[in-house]
């Protein structure tokens, strides 16, 4: 693999979605209410590559906003890689290939910037037959993801994913969300020096299962996190649990009132501290794609605004805001490609 990454490969293989690709951006007015600056999809569907999923947004620090995903034939093929492209100046770049081993498929990619600048791209890899035998790797890029370095084996250890964004604790420490395929447990690890060392603090389970942390440090200090639920869809909400000593224990796991499809989440706490979370606001479908706010800190929720009502699958939703305070949310569309909306807190109030 290339020690970075400026242009896609010659259309052939996987390649060659990136001719297909191009990038969209549509500014709207806000039909339904003041707050909504952009809405448009990161690219147009393929016809040669299908399946899109599990995007991941992030602010750089170059001022711009970058999505991964991957993408090929169907989730789990040979063929599948880890894409990007740049939101700057109201249009999405042309599509890259940022990670792709050789005749392996490619997962959950997360996209996260540390203290210093520097821009952390988590994925995983299936070595085997399936997502339990995903292993975890990594790459960095100094110049807000433009080229990247090496890949890197995080843990060479099967069956442990990525999904959530990494947090900057008021310590200065850095808190990564994983979990296990195999245990379907929440698991969170912790560097004290910037990523050059990680170290395993804690482990949350519980029955049935819970993956797909997503976690956010409160004024307090405290944390709290959501995640995935384990149970047969028609049954299931999403579970939460909080840490008073920087994610070293956390509390018995508990359910919420909102519901779970068994599928992913995003939560951040904004600006003005309010705690913001995408999901499906169904037991057992990927629609509708909801957002809800929290202005207690977790204890209660406000369903705000549906963001997508159709049938169809609309999932794996990913947030972030920027530091001009506009809020970016990604999520996949039908699994056809992945969406893209920018809005101000306005429009959630």
């Amino acid at each position: 693999m290339k020690q970075a990454v400026r242009s896609a490969r010659p259309p052939s293989g996987k390649g060659i979605m990136l001719a297909l690709l191009l990038a969209v951006g549509a500014v709207t007015a806000g039909p339904d209410g003041a707050g909504l600056i952009s809405s448009g999809f990161v690219f147009e569907p393929s016809a040669e590559y299908k399946s899109n999923h599990g995007s991941s947004v992030a602010s750089m620090p170059d001022g711009s906003i970058l999505c991964a995903w991957y993408s090929g034939t169907a989730e789990a093929n040979p063929d599948v890689a880890i894409y990007a492209s740049r939101f700057q100046a109201g249009k999405w770049s042309r599509p890259e290939v940022i990670a792709d081993t050789p005749d392996k498929p490619e997962g959950n990619p997360v996209l996260f910037v540390d203290a210093k600048g520097r821009t952390w791209l988590f994925f995983v890899t299936i070595h085997g037959l399936g997502w339990n035998w995903a292993k975890i790797k990594y790459r960095t890029s100094e110049d807000s993801g433009h080229t990247w370095g090496p890949v890197t084996m995080f843990r060479d250890k099967r069956g442990w994913m990525t999904r959530n964004h990494p947090i900057i604790l008021k310590d200065g420490r850095i808190l990564l969300p994983l979990y296990s395929e195999n245990k379907w447990c929440s698991e969170f690890m912790a560097s004290v020096d910037n990523g050059a060392t990680w170290e395993h603090l804690s482990e949350v389970c519980s029955k049935p299962g819970n993956i797909q942390a997503a976690v956010a440090e409160l004024g307090d200090g405290s944390l709290y996190a959501t995640m995935r639920t384990g149970a047969r869809k028609g049954t299931g909400r999403l579970w939460r649990t909080r840490s008073s000593d920087g994610g070293r224990t956390w509390s018995a796991p508990e359910l919420t009132a909102l519901p779970n499809p068994n599928a992913g989440t995003d939560m951040i706490r904004l600006a003005s501290g309010r705690l913001l979370l995408a999901f499906n606001n169904s037991a057992d479908k990927r629609t509708p794609l909801s957002l809800a706010v929290s202005d207690d800190n977790g204890n209660s929720w406000r369903v705000v605004r549906d963001v997508e009502t159709a049938p169809g699958e609309y999932s794996y939703p990913s947030l972030c805001q920027a530091g001009d305070g506009v809020i970016h949310l990604t999520y996949t569309y039908r699994r056809e490609t992945i969406k893209h909306l920018a809005f101000t807190e306005l429009w959630i109030k």
